[in-house]
């Protein structure tokens, strides 16, 4: 049983490895909501409006799995964590993508001092050899008695920076 296991995960696993993109990079996100029509003032930007960290993206085909460690600084410094799964399509150097998954923040020194919630992700990269350059946007997903509410107006509007390694 265990050498028949073994064997199927062999069998699963290496070509799927084969096949796959893992990417790495740094990723910075503002805090405000800018896309949907608010204006920003440039005089008033600070570094406690943005959350700067590190983006990992794992893609096998269509699919693409992503994670995003995000350190926030402000009122409450903390750390965010969003898990997203979803599609990523090619057309010619541009990478489009959508995901959803859950998302985790540590408020460091606060109460409470953890939260959970769900996101969804949109994105554009270009991609130049073994290097994207995307932006992307983190939206707030409620579900509640299976109707799903995504809070578009506000979120996260950021850019990364990836190297791919394969």
């Amino acid at each position: 049983m265990r050498k028949a296991f073994l064997i199927l995960v062999v069998l699963v696993v290496l070509p799927t490895m084969a096949f796959a993109q893992l990417a790495i990079g740094p990723a910075a996100f503002m805090k405000s909501p800018v896309l949907l029509g608010q204006t920003v003032d440039v005089s008033e930007l600070n570094v406690n409006q943005f959350s700067f960290g590190g983006d990992v993206r794992y893609r096998i085909g269509w699919f693409q799995a992503e994670g995003l460690l995000l350190y926030s600084l402000g009122e409450v410094n903390s750390l965010d964590i969003f898990l997203d799964a979803g599609v990523a399509l090619d057309i010619a150097i541009v990478t489009l993508s959508i995901g959803a998954g859950p998302n985790f923040t540590n408020n460091l020194g606060q109460s409470p001092p953890t939260r959970a919630g769900f996101n969804t992700k949109v994105g554009a990269d270009v991609r130049l050899g073994p290097v994207s350059v995307g932006a992307s946007y983190i939206m707030a997903m409620a579900v509640e008695d299976f109707n799903v509410n995504i809070e578009a107006s506000s979120g996260l509007l950021g850019v990364q920076v990836l190297f791919w390694l394969q």
